[in-house]
């Protein structure tokens, strides 16, 4: 018996030294996609990618790394891949390739304002301060109102101003923004905005033609399945019909 366990773990551990490593850049403050809970980076993305690693035969090396640092460090090779709640966008499309999307439903994003705010919708923004995490699809929301767009390296800067009246919105994907809104109780929700760009995408460098093939295949025979339900159910309850 003791030779059959010592077997198996050397089979393990052989798979494991063996596994191509895999270096993935997200941005942990993006509740429920990939935030840090006691210390440990969890989330949809996260569980998400590690399975996809477990079927592709990767070994997931995580880099928490600013929004908007993420495409320059794959880019440059510091990562191999994004996954991040990243939408694609025609100019993201010119720097990095895609995957299709991992989000079968829409989404939708809040326009928050502080409870002192006189402002009515959304459209009344313009020409008002928006904040926005720097690099983020919100960014291109708040600039197709109209508004003066102020960029911040986290939502939680860009909230903090918000409370403080020194900005007069902030735009934020609804999940995320739901969280910040349970201990932020000076703000509230103005508008929404719904996101028309295909969902969420895992995001490699410019001609890596193989491996976005593999996640492609692995993304569409996981869409129908316990597993990937699961993950919806765990994070996102509200989307799952």
């Amino acid at each position: 018996m003791k030779k059959i366990i010592t077997l198996i773990m050397a089979s393990v551990l052989s798979v494991s030294l063996f596994a191509e490593k895999l270096y993935v850049g997200t941005n942990a403050e993006f509740v429920p996609y990939e935030y840090l809970e006691n210390g440990k980076l969890t989330g949809f993305d996260v569980e998400l990618m590690e399975l996809i690693g477990q079927k592709a035969g990767y070994e997931i090396i995580w880099k928490d790394i600013s929004f908007d640092g993420l495409i320059p460090a794959l880019q440059t090779g510091k990562i191999d891949a994004i996954i991040a709640g990243m939408s694609q966008t025609t100019e993201r499309q010119k720097a990095v390739d895609f995957s299709n999307p991992y989000l079968y439903f829409k989404s939708e994003h809040l326009v928050l304002v502080n409870n002192k705010s006189s402002l009515n919708n959304k459209e009344e923004l313009k020409n008002k301060i928006v904040g926005v995490q720097l690099g983020s699809l919100q960014e291109e929301f708040a600039t197709k109102l109209g508004a003066e767009v102020r960029p911040y390296n986290s939502f939680l800067g860009a909230l903090m101003d918000l409370e403080n009246n020194k900005i007069d919105g902030v735009i934020i994907a609804d999940k995320t923004g739901y969280e910040y809104l349970k201990s932020m109780k000076t703000l509230k929700i103005l508008d929404k905005i719904t996101d028309n760009y295909p969902g969420a995408s895992i995001a490699l460098k410019k001609g890596s033609l193989e491996k976005v093939e593999k996640i492609n295949d692995i993304l569409e025979n996981l869409k129908n399945t316990d597993e990937y339900n699961n993950l919806v159910i765990k994070y996102f309850p509200e989307k799952n019909n």
